[in-house]
């Protein structure tokens, strides 16, 4: 059982950090964002506006359940800011790779994730990207660009909840 405050979000956007760190070690280096992981959900996206290099903000939206209870889906965006074009363009090629291949993204999403003990409990039944979104122009000369990857998820969950409330009446 998962704690309830995990979700399959936070678990594609840490695969997601230690792909590009893998894939691009010289862009993406917590030491040049302060000791923080540049990848953060909409609320925080103003801690990170200090530092020179590229970030991403994501969000997230869960289906509601159909006929078979436990499988569930989803999606999240990475929006990607960074002011120089190439690099932005080489980040969303890392990102599109690493989950565009639906159920051997998720093998290695899982496989990741259980050697992180507070990620388990939460398994990936296939990624698969939606869409990737080219960088736009910068709003201020020099400023930064953004992009977007939409990746599509299923996933099943077992979150350590009570349900039966009659059992804990006195």
């Amino acid at each position: 059982m998962i704690n309830t405050t995990v979700s399959p979000a936070y678990l594609l956007r840490s695969y997601a950090w230690e792909v590009l760190k893998a894939n691009d070690p010289d862009t993406w280096d917590e030491s040049k964002y302060g000791g923080l992981v540049p990848i953060v959900p909409v609320a925080e996206e103003p801690e990170l506006e200090e530092f020179a290099g590229p970030h991403i903000v994501y969000g997230y939206a869960l289906d509601g359940t159909g006929s078979l209870y436990a499988r569930n889906g989803g999606s999240v965006t990475f929006a990607v800011y960074d002011q120089n074009f190439r690099r932005l363009t080489k980040t969303l090629t890392i990102l599109q790779a690493a989950f565009e291949r639906q159920d051997e993204s998720a093998r290695d999403v899982n496989n990741y994730t259980s050697s992180h003990p507070q990620f388990i409990g939460i398994r990936f039944g296939y990624i698969s990207v939606g869409f990737v979104e080219g960088g736009t122009p910068e709003n201020t000369e020099g400023g930064r660009q953004s992009a977007l990857v939409n990746i599509r998820f299923e996933y099943y969950v077992d979150y350590d909840i009570k349900t039966r409330l009659d059992q804990f009446l006195p």
